[in-house]
């Protein structure tokens, strides 16, 4: 073997060592997590229940609207499964074949993707673990890193680990507004917990101490509002930890969240959504709904042309836009009749 022959096989096998550490990996890797984390929490179901769940709850407009969205994702769908089983006629004759030459090739026969199977995992949370892995060895510098781990590890009940995620975190960025909302949460689940065994209540008092001080976990959200009330984002995250740990407060949470004055920090699309998906999801207090219109309305004013925050009639057909920025074609024909 020659040697720039070894010298590229070397930097073959280093590549492969870091390739999970690419930012286009780190992107697909958190959403999947991200993903899991939902299913684990939201559990798919049955579609037609969860259609009949979600009409009961709307008005007549939205609920025609609705039943619209549903006929043409099912026309969709049908085009859809008529495009597939044509391909899948001309494919089968040289699937099995191929197959067999994939197994030959790579020593084993590969698992088949089922959507369905997928999209219902039996363990959601190990499945997420498997994306996490890579991240803690290699991309351990991102804060984000270790808030997913947190996330994992809260829902699996690991108090060792989660507190290794957040003392990790803590040393990144320790004023983060999804860390803060780690903390609090961490901090209420060690108190609640009277079924830990005595070695790991002793290690976890230790490491409260110095992270919370005499401090309960009211008293730290409170503290951590005082200190970052002229940002939003920091703002979002103390409203939501106090409706966390007082449900009664959600009045005064909800006016900490929606503050939109010109002096406060951080206002952006994506902060102003996230504060509006908390409203409609109940993280900031349940029948929120008047206040998520008009928090909306407010946004509309301030980000009139952002899909998020238009009125709930909008039709987003009626102005479609392309994905290089041109009009559609029906309006792109007006517009050449007019001139």
């Amino acid at each position: 073997m020659r040697k720039m022959t070894l010298r590229s096989y070397v930097d073959l096998l280093k590549l492969e060592d870091v390739l999970r550490q690419h930012p286009f990996y780190y992107k697909a890797a958190r959403t999947a997590i991200q993903i899991y984390l939902d299913l684990h929490d939201r559990p798919l179901t049955d579609d037609n229940k969860e259609s009949q769940a979600d009409a009961e709850n709307l008005t007549d407009k939205e609920l025609k609207k609705l039943r619209n969205k549903q006929r043409r994702a099912q026309k969709k769908a049908q085009l859809e499964e008529e495009k597939k089983n044509a391909e899948k006629e001309k494919q089968l004759k040289n699937q099995k074949k191929k197959k067999e030459d994939d197994d030959e090739e790579i020593g084993g026969p590969k698992e088949e993707l089922i959507p369905d199977k997928l999209a219902k995992p039996e363990n959601p949370l190990e499945e997420a673990v498997k994306f996490l892995i890579p991240l803690k060895n290699l991309v351990r510098n991102k804060i984000e890193t270790h808030l997913l781990a947190f996330e994992i590890y809260f829902r699996k009940e690991k108090y060792l680990l989660m507190l290794q995620s957040i003392k990790r975190a803590v040393a990144i960025e320790p004023s983060d507004p999804w860390l803060h909302q780690c903390l609090v949460r961490f901090f209420k689940k060690v108190s609640e917990s009277a079924d830990l065994a005595e070695a790991v209540r002793t290690v976890l008092k230790q490491e409260i101490s110095r992270l919370f001080g005499d401090s309960n976990p009211q008293s730290f959200n409170k503290n951590y509002l005082s200190q970052h009330s002229s940002c939003i984002p920091h703002r979002l995250a103390a409203a939501k930890m106090m409706v966390y740990l007082e449900p009664s407060s959600d009045k005064m949470a909800c006016e900490i969240a929606t503050a939109l004055a010109e002096p406060l920090s951080g206002r952006s699309i994506q902060i102003c959504s996230e504060v509006l998906e908390a409203l409609r999801s109940g993280q900031l207090g349940e029948a929120q709904q008047k206040a998520a219109e008009s928090y909306r309305a407010t946004c509309h004013k301030i980000y009139p042309y952002s899909l998020t925050f238009k009125p709930p009639g909008y039709q987003e057909n009626s102005t479609t836009i392309s994905a290089n920025g041109d009009l559609s074609g029906g309006e792109h024909d007006d517009l050449a009749h007019e001139m």
